[in-house]
């Protein structure tokens, strides 16, 4: 459990843990992928810069915002999401896979329950918990991919008008 964030089941966590299950192979494997770093981080930003062009116009979604003067890699395209829930379901019937990643906000997490935080200390986060979704975005999408996604996402909201 301590190596897995302090959770047997994702996204669980009971205890602090460290993300440590990386073994020998799988570092032999990275290393090798390491020269391909800054080509696939270029990349997914340009993927996800074709994301928020096709969704920033859809009524219910809010893409996600870059702080002037940094750079995103993009390790994941996370939107916020009227009706995330139904959207998500609606993407997984027409072949789009989705994530939620971290769905409990770590002050709410049993591992944090000893510092006895306040929850509404927290509101802006506890807020989104339940909107966050995250797109399909890797260094091999490509642009007709992302198109897809996006109007079925329109089709999604165009059909259930918010």
């Amino acid at each position: 459990m301590y190596a897995r964030h302090g959770a047997l089941v994702k996204h669980q966590h009971q205890i602090e843990g460290i993300n440590s299950r990386l073994d020998g192979l799988q570092a032999a494997i990275l290393n090798v992928k390491l020269k391909y770093i800054h080509e696939w981080t270029k990349k997914r930003i340009e993927n996800a810069n074709y994301y928020t062009k096709k969704l920033s116009n859809i009524a219910g979604i809010t893409t996600p915002l870059i702080r002037p003067d940094s750079v995103h890699t993009f390790h994941l395209y996370v939107i916020l999401a009227k009706d995330r829930n139904k959207l998500a379901q609606f993407l997984q019937i027409k072949g789009i896979e989705t994530a939620i990643h971290y769905p409990t906000i770590l002050p709410s997490l049993p591992c944090y329950s000893y510092l006895n935080l306040d929850i509404k200390d927290f509101s802006v986060a506890h807020s989104l918990q339940d909107s966050i979704l995250s797109l399909p975005i890797f260094p091999e999408l490509e642009f007709g991919q992302i198109d897809y996604i996006a109007s079925v996402i329109e089709e999604f909201y165009r059909n259930n008008t918010i």
